[in-house]
């Protein structure tokens, strides 16, 4: 949760993604994708 804090990432947001993530099979190898500072915020525009 700090490392949510430092890296301006809401996280309860944070958590319940990744968790769903996880759940529904992300696999081990990809698990760079699901660290707090790649997490896309809630406040950015979506591309």
């Amino acid at each position: 949760m700090a490392t949510c804090r430092l890296n301006d990432v809401n996280p309860v947001a944070y958590l319940a993604e990744t968790l769903d993530a996880i759940i529904n099979g992300h696999p081990q190898t990809q698990i760079e994708e699901l660290m707090p500072w790649r997490f896309r915020k809630t406040s950015s525009p979506n591309p």
